[in-house]
């Protein structure tokens, strides 16, 4: 059975410490216990409001615990119960959540040739234009869908990511063996593929000779 205790209180009339069950039949445990210690018959015991305090009730500190003041009614000066649970009331820090971001590269036209993808706003990335980070992060993922047309050659479809216009590693591969419709998607952890904020990401598509395609999408995911 848990039990209270009682943490740095003051009153300034008659006090009683004592120690009950942190559970139902609170009041009737405080009237037991008063009577038997106090010698007296208790006729009614009521909850402290501790948005207002009595007079009587000085609280100089109550430090990482959880206290409850009943004051006992007996016929004569008041007399207050102070209980307290003893455990400290701590608040959880708020979780530290992953904010992650995609980033939408693409050509709605015919590709005969490696070049960079356009970014959202229509401007086509190179090695200096691309997605400023606002933050420092990871990139954490990489996903496309392309169509192949036209004279089909062997070979494929890269991918590339690019950090101020340097190849990161980490990109997307995809087959120009038929035509038709192409998907890759790629994931890693973070800590792998970093970056700093004010770092520029652009992506850039190469493809083997004689690969014609087309509606390139792709997302880099990001994540800070």
């Amino acid at each position: 059975m848990n039990k209270v205790v009682v943490s740095f209180l003051v009153v300034s009339m008659i006090l009683i410490v004592g120690v009950f069950a942190d559970s139902g039949g609170m009041e009737q445990e405080i009237r037991d216990f008063v009577e038997e210690s106090r010698g007296i018959v208790v006729e009614n015991i009521t909850e402290v409001n501790f948005s207002d305090l009595p007079d009587e009730v000085d609280i100089e500190k109550v430090e990482n615990t959880s206290i409850v003041i009943y004051e006992v009614d007996y016929g004569e000066m008041p007399l207050f119960v102070i209980t307290s649970s003893g455990m400290k009331k701590s608040v959880a820090p708020a979780s530290v959540c992953d904010a992650k971001s995609l980033l939408h590269f693409g050509f709605d036209e015919e590709m005969a040739e490696s070049d960079f993808l356009n970014m959202a706003s229509g401007v086509q990335g190179s090695l200096e234009k691309g997605y400023v980070m606002l933050r420092d992060g990871s990139v954490t993922g990489i996903s496309t869908n392309l169509e192949i047309v036209g004279s089909v050659a062997e070979g494929g479809v890269e991918i590339v990511i690019y950090k101020n216009g340097v190849e990161v590693g980490f990109r997307n591969y995809l087959s120009a063996d038929s035509s038709g419709v192409e998907i890759d998607y790629d994931v890693q952890s973070k800590g792998i593929v970093n970056f700093k904020a004010g770092d520029v990401i652009s992506v850039y598509l190469s493809s083997g000779d004689g690969v014609v395609l087309t509606d390139v999408t792709t997302i880099i995911e990001v994540t800070s």
